[in-house]
């Protein structure tokens, strides 16, 4: 795929994003649509609960798939959001949590499709064991913490 290509010069070219000069950044850039191909998630309603936190980390990691697939043209399938919020003992499940924490399960125990553990937007009458047939179809590599992001601890 030519939006892959694309990518794969500019690495090529420059040491860092530093050395970009100013007029080979484009005026506009659009994950959505390079050279005709979309490279971010679909969007989905998290309903009355508090998902969001797992509704992001989720579309970031489609988004990445689909960066590394792109050359490929394989279609990525939509990633379990409802599988992390009842199989993660680190989360909250609608009441909120940490995308890192959604990294470190991801890293261990992988994801699954939408399609086997589909969003039901509640943690209720359901448990992990529900979604004990679901193979993991994508796992992180390696997640890290960005120092000062989002969190900031105040108690000692």
């Amino acid at each position: 795929m030519q939006a892959a290509s694309f990518a794969q010069r500019w690495l090529n070219t420059y040491k860092d994003s530093d050395h970009i000069p100013d007029h080979a950044v484009p005026d506009n850039f659009d994950l959505r649509n390079i050279q005709g191909y979309d490279f971010t998630g679909n969007l989905r309603d998290q309903g009355p609960c508090g998902s969001c936190y797992i509704n992001s980390f989720i579309q970031a990691i489609e988004g990445r798939m689909k960066m590394k697939y792109a050359h490929k043209k394989i279609q990525q399938p939509d990633l379990s959001i409802q599988f992390i919020m009842n199989c993660n003992y680190l989360t909250e499940g609608c009441e909120g949590g940490w995308s890192i924490f959604n990294g470190i399960f991801a890293e261990q125990g992988g994801i699954p499709t939408e399609k086997c553990a589909p969003y039901n937007a509640s943690t209720k009458h359901k448990k992990c064991g529900d979604f004990s047939q679901c193979e993991p179809h994508t796992r992180v590599v390696t997640s890290e913490y960005l120092n000062g992001y989002n969190f900031s601890p105040t108690e000692l």
